[in-house]
């Protein structure tokens, strides 16, 4: 068992597997999983099997939280006594800010790395490296464990990202590209540096070990507040909700997942 959880962490639990989209006016949209689930296994029930399809489980989830807990800040969920008061509801904080580089990035970018690093082989991912196109949080998270692992780390960034966290990729020995007005071009030039320079890719959300990895935070939640009543998650590029979510719904099928984004993301 991982986590002091009491079941075996390669057999899932199952939890909610759609997704609800409520708008400001109250409009509710909800939305499945579009690839089709995999042939029914005897005995085996309708939702499991659609666990089954997911390209995430809470078994990565355990799994990753195991493999990077050595590596990474066991950051507290406390209780903030004012937005309690304000809200009158028992509010409390992830305090995410806590890790070395500032962000939850730090978990997801170790599990990719130590994900392919089991994939490829140590020898031959500390030779080819890995690469990343971002702002900002995620090349400073790749490039601070890519160190701690022995990784050589590319990182293309846009020429708005901010100076201090280009500056501090560089000290973490990652190899900086300035590139492109925004995000979209930067991740445009890095995958055309894959082929050439035979380094593997790491998706700062839509990766598998990223999502997993910001997965183990949910975990923690539910580990520090047992009881709670529902999640309130920030939606960017939604990798952060989508690990939450899982592990959330898994550990506490009852609690609910709420996203929060700006109004014109």
């Amino acid at each position: 068992a991982a986590a002091g959880f009491k079941y075996p962490i390669s057999t899932p639990r199952p939890f909610s597997a759609k997704v609800v989209i409520k708008s400001d006016d109250g409009h509710e949209e909800e939305l499945t999983p579009s690839l089709p689930p995999p042939p029914r296994r005897k005995g085996e029930s309708e939702r499991d099997r659609l666990l089954e399809s997911l390209p995430v489980t809470f078994a990565d989830i355990s799994r990753a939280n195991v493999a990077i807990r050595d590596g990474v800040i066991r950051t507290t969920c406390k209780k903030s006594y004012f937005l309690s008061e304000l809200l009158g509801a028992n509010i409390f904080l992830k305090t995410e800010f806590q890790q070395f580089t500032g962000s939850f990035k730090e978990r997801g970018a170790r599990n990719a790395i130590l994900t392919l690093l089991r994939e490829q082989g140590e020898e031959s991912l500390k030779q080819s490296g890995v690469i990343a196109a971002s702002a900002g949080n995620h090349a400073l998270a790749l490039a601070y464990h890519g160190k701690d692992l022995g990784v050589p780390v590319t990182v293309v960034m846009p020429t708005v990202a901010p100076l201090a966290k280009v500056d501090k990729c560089r000290k973490f020995g990652a190899k900086v590209i300035i590139k492109g007005a925004h995000i979209g071009e930067a991740k445009e030039f890095a995958e055309e540096l894959i082929a050439s320079e035979n380094q593997s890719y790491v998706n700062g959300y839509d990766d598998p070990p990223i999502i997993a990895g910001a997965g183990t935070i949910g975990i923690e939640m539910i580990e520090d507040v047992p009881d709670l009543d529902a999640v309130v998650v920030p939606i960017g590029g939604a990798g952060l909700i989508a690990g939450i979510a899982c592990a959330v719904k898994t550990l506490k099928p009852s609690a609910k997942v709420y996203g929060v984004e700006p109004e014109f993301a």
